[in-house]
């Protein structure tokens, strides 16, 4: 992947854990899993585990996002302090 590429993706990304709609519904989606999780009776311990896969799942997702987004931001940074160089 390209210097290019990479600042693109990470832009792409940072866009997407910006983005209201996306928060919102991630938000949603842990809350009820807490929920699920915290609610649930002592013999529902299948329910308890879906719940902590969600929850592992969507906080592994925000990482990820996170990840694109920091490489990005370096990869800009590397490419100012090249284009520097050259002046």
């Amino acid at each position: 992947m390209t210097q290019d590429d990479e600042i693109r993706r990470g832009k792409k990304a940072q866009l997407v854990l910006e983005d209201e709609i996306l928060s919102s519904a991630i938000l949603k989606l842990e809350i009820d899993q807490l929920g699920y999780f915290k609610h649930s009776k002592p013999d529902e311990t299948a329910k308890r585990e879906n719940a902590w896969c969600m929850l592992q799942a969507i906080e592994a997702l925000r990482q990820e996002l996170i990840k694109i987004a920091d490489n990005g931001k370096i990869a800009q940074k590397a490419a100012e302090r090249a284009q520097q160089r050259l002046i």
